[in-house]
């Protein structure tokens, strides 16, 4: 849940989840699977994982791999540092945050929690040890889009310091550019000849999801996630960027386009199967 929220708004989101949990404890009114949302960064999965919350029963357990304490856990593990931005995800050290959650992931599919949700990336010991114990689900959106989302967030939280032009030459936007990429081949960073095997991968395990979503199509996957877990999803809107996006030049878009095509790939290859 976001930590910036104005404290009664908190209040009120874990009074929905907590009604939502009881509703659900009643006999035969629990989701159907236990599930993983593997949430893709700056797609609107802040709103559906607490809809997702609302559906677990109360003695089921739900498993929050957290963003920031999990920068801030690698980065005490790792360096002896307490910062959240040391060991981000889009940052040099990001991989250490990411082996953290798998170990995570892993400890709670061997507890058998009902639902898992964080940034993980796709975990090819999880698939090994679990095989299909978990249906994976995610939400997918436009990655032009979505890359000059995650630019605009870590500009707001003082994580970026260059202009847009210097940013589209640097490490953080290849991360930006290629979140579909990195999450489903299960690698923070992947080297430009590496690029072709990482995306056959990725369409390899993008046909393993139980679900995939569009966030533009946010009214099919609402359906579809109640006809596969039997529970309606009520999600808010939350996490919405306080400011319009700038307008970028022709040169910028296309310099973004070549920086995505991998995720282009991956988010058309997803639209043509849903």
């Amino acid at each position: 849940m976001a930590r910036e929220a104005p404290f009664k708004q908190r209040i009120a989101r874990h009074a929905a989840i907590a009604a939502g949990r009881m509703r659900r404890t009643r006999p035969g009114a629990a989701p159907r699977h236990r599930s993983v949302f593997l949430h893709m960064p700056k797609c609107g999965g802040t709103s559906l994982s607490e809809a997702m919350y609302a559906t677990v029963p109360l003695n089921q357990r739900i498993g929050v791999i957290d963003a920031v304490s999990t920068r801030r856990t690698a980065s005490m593990l790792s360096f002896g540092e307490d910062s959240a931005a040391l060991c981000h995800e889009d940052l040099e050290h990001g991989q250490l945050t990411f082996d953290l959650r798998e170990k995570m992931l892993l400890q709670h599919m061997a507890w058998d929690t009902m639902l898992i949700h964080g940034h993980v990336l796709w975990s090819t010991r999880a698939e090994r040890h679990f095989g299909n114990a978990y249906k994976y689900v995610t939400i997918l959106r436009d990655p032009v889009a979505r890359t000059v989302s995650n630019f605009r967030m870590m500009k707001r939280n003082g994580l970026l310091e260059d202009d847009f032009d210097a940013y589209l030459e640097g490490p953080v936007a290849r991360r930006h550019a290629r979140v579909y990429l990195r999450y489903l081949a299960g690698a923070n960073d992947i080297a430009e000849n590496e690029v072709s095997d990482a995306l056959a991968l990725a369409h390899a395990r993008l046909s393993q999801m139980a679900l995939v979503g569009f966030l533009d199509r946010m009214d099919r996957f609402l359906e579809a996630y109640r006809a596969l877990f039997g529970v309606r999803l009520s999600p808010a809107r939350l996490n919405t960027a306080p400011d319009r996006p700038p307008e970028h030049t022709p040169a910028q878009i296309e310099r973004i386009h070549a920086l995505c095509a991998p995720d282009i790939a991956i988010f058309e290859a997803a639209r043509t199967r849903s």
